[in-house]
């Protein structure tokens, strides 16, 4: 077991100053809400950011929550490399040398880890996790085969979750449609 700075690199985000000229795209709190609600997000775009801390989004980079009652966690979408985070959100860069990306994304998915991270939120309202307990968190790391078949499985649960939310919004749509059809054909017939 490690610390999560011995296995990776820790990076908060970085503020977004929005323009229309703005080339620069920005990964937000909300943008990780409307992928795991099965929303395809719109990412902010504004000017590059100037501090060194400010890393662009690499195939492995994992994005976590700073703030909210949850701890959301995703792997950097393939359509969002290169774009930068925002500050209620941190960067996390595994070393693939010693940890899996998506076996670290399914062990801080885990209800007790989950639970680890809540109880270091700090302040009221919208509380926020700091920088120092990601950190420190402890990460059990098994043989590298394992990590992936952790992985692969936590990637198999995900795309079937994703895959039955989008069989629900079709049914959805179907079943709306549907009833406007039935509500039409039932007006027509009292008006004839």
């Amino acid at each position: 077991m490690l610390e999560l700075r011995e296995i990776s690199g820790i990076y908060s985000g970085v503020a977004v100053q929005e323009g229309n000229s703005g080339i620069a795209r920005f990964v937000r709190l909300s943008d990780l809400s409307d992928l795991r609600s099965g929303r395809a997000p719109k990412l902010a775009t504004g000017q590059p950011p100037v501090v060194a801390r400010a890393l662009p989004l690499e195939e492995g980079d994992l994005i976590v929550a700073a703030r909210g009652t949850t701890t959301d966690v995703c792997q950097a979408a393939h359509s969002w490399l290169g774009a930068f985070i925002s500050l209620d959100l941190y960067l996390v860069r595994p070393d693939p040398s010693k940890v899996d990306p998506g076996y670290l994304a399914a062990f801080f998915d885990l209800p007790a880890t989950q639970a680890a991270f809540s109880g270091n939120k700090q302040g009221t309202g919208l509380a926020r996790l700091p920088k120092e307990a990601l950190d420190s968190l402890i990460v059990p790391l098994p043989p590298m085969p394992t990590q992936r078949l952790i992985a692969e499985l936590a990637r198999s649960f995900h795309d079937e979750a994703a895959l039955l939310q989008r069989l629900t919004n079709l049914n959805s749509i179907l079943s709306r449609g549907a009833l406007a059809h039935a509500f039409c054909a039932a007006t027509a017939s009292l008006n004839s």
